[in-house]
């Protein structure tokens, strides 16, 4: 687990990356149909998360926040045999989630049975 040399078990923190991909065209194929580009201009509707964590501290996560968003803002194909570079991510949401720790009751053991609640 990341920290930050703080020792607080009372919170956890996890950065959250949300992202469109570039739909792909049916109609490229490498061999049959190479001068057809590989993706279209449209997004798929599907949104897909890239997930880090835990960290102990909201920074931390933020931080690796950021560098997931830069990396997947900056995820191409493309640039060589005549094809143009493609961005093939677009960042939707980028956010910082925050779990509090706190004990509760979960089971308990009867003293005269010596049985568990169940």
């Amino acid at each position: 687990m990341a920290t930050n040399g703080s020792l607080n078990d009372m919170e956890q923190w996890r950065s959250v990356v949300e992202y469109r991909r570039r739909k792909i065209n049916p109609a490229h194929h490498w061999r049959n149909s190479p001068d057809v580009p590989r993706y279209l201009s449209q997004w798929d509707e599907e949104t897909c998360t890239d997930v880090r964590g835990p960290y102990q501290s909201a920074e931390n996560a933020r931080r690796q926040a950021s560098r997931d968003a830069d990396s997947c803002a900056r995820s191409t194909d493309g640039g060589w045999g005549g094809q143009p570079l493609v961005y093939t991510k677009r960042v939707v949401r980028v956010y910082v989630e925050r779990a509090s720790l706190a004990w509760e009751p979960f089971d308990e053991r009867d003293p005269g049975s010596k049985k568990w609640g169940g």
